[in-house]
């Protein structure tokens, strides 16, 4: 059997992976994105069941899914999804000092994920995760979050 190309070409997509994920969250170094790419994939590993998380894993270039499994113990409680503010401010509490997650932390990540998976691994990607977890990813929802954010606040 040769070589598998996701092998081959690992460190090829796992810088495309970083350089798209820093992109979209307006970061001006890989470096910068690193804490939160980190973050993202452990606060969304953190919400899955086992199940989810393999069959997630499974979709993953082979060095997205070594940092999306480290230091996982799978006996940990599933934690609940809770909001948007839940979620950054988990994904910001990892070396908080050296941590410049945006507003747009979440879909950043996704758009690196989906910048290196074909189409139908990414779909299958989405399917594993939890419902409230897919729209973080899911096609468009960088642009929507940008909207989100830059509309002024609604009056009282």
């Amino acid at each position: 059997m040769p070589w598998p190309p996701e092998y081959q070409r690992a460190s090829v997509d796992f810088e495309k992976f970083m350089v798209t994920a820093r992109d979209a969250a307006h970061l001006a170094t890989t470096n910068m994105a690193w804490n939160m790419v980190v973050g993202v994939l452990q606060v969304f590993r953190r919400r899955m069941s086992v199940s989810q998380v393999l069959r997630v894993a499974d979709q993953l270039p082979p060095v997205v899914r070594a940092l999306f499994l480290e230091h996982w113990d799978p006996s940990a409680p599933v934690a609940p999804v809770g909001s948007r503010e839940e979620l950054l401010a988990e994904v910001r509490s990892l070396r908080a000092r050296h941590n410049f997650s945006p507003e747009s932390a979440l879909e950043a990540v996704g758009e690196g994920v989906r910048a290196v998976l074909p189409d139908d691994a990414f779909q299958q990607l989405l399917e594993a995760m939890p419902a409230e977890l897919r729209g973080y990813w899911s096609p468009g929802a960088l642009t929507a979050s940008a909207a989100s954010a830059s509309m002024p606040p609604a009056s009282a």
